[in-house]
């Protein structure tokens, strides 16, 4: 199930973002995301229990009709069972039909391949790079800048 969240769900985000990222938002960055202009959808399985756990989630800060994927991240546990391919075009296409939304952009880092291979399974096609633009253990990594666009 996929749905809108809140700054209400930045608690249950911040184990995800830890778990999943070497150089995580901190948690004020988190909440920092719940402005005008962002939407902010997370992805939840239900357990054996009945209960549902957030085990996801994608930001995008949005202005017109253009869009950008802030963050996406998925719990390590929950990786490689397609639920990023699935929160990502849903989360795409509610921003098409309820916010008009033209063009997605996104950065990734360059090592990430499985995420560049996912993005160009969606259809966003590499735009350019930013040398130097990621932080890693043994200095600076470069980002690739992809986009996807929508039939207007």
């Amino acid at each position: 199930m996929i749905k809108s969240l809140t700054i209400a769900d930045v608690g249950s985000m911040l184990p995800i973002e830890n778990a999943a990222h070497v150089y995580p938002w901190s948690e004020a960055v988190l909440a920092s995301c719940f402005g005008e202009r962002y939407r902010v959808f997370g992805l939840f399985i239900e357990e054996e229990s009945g209960h549902s756990q957030l085990v996801g989630y994608a930001i995008y800060q949005y202005l017109f009709e253009e869009a950008t994927l802030m963050n996406i991240c998925i719990n390590p546990s929950a990786q490689g069972r397609g639920f990023g391919n699935t929160l990502l075009s849903h989360s795409m296409q509610t921003l098409v039909d309820k916010a008009a939304i033209e063009v997605v952009f996104l950065e990734v880092r360059q090592s990430n391949q499985a995420a560049i291979a996912l993005y160009h399974k969606l259809g966003f096609s590499i735009d350019g790079e930013r040398k130097n633009y990621y932080q890693t253990a043994s200095g600076r990594e470069t980002a690739v800048l992809m986009s996807k666009r929508f039939a207007s």
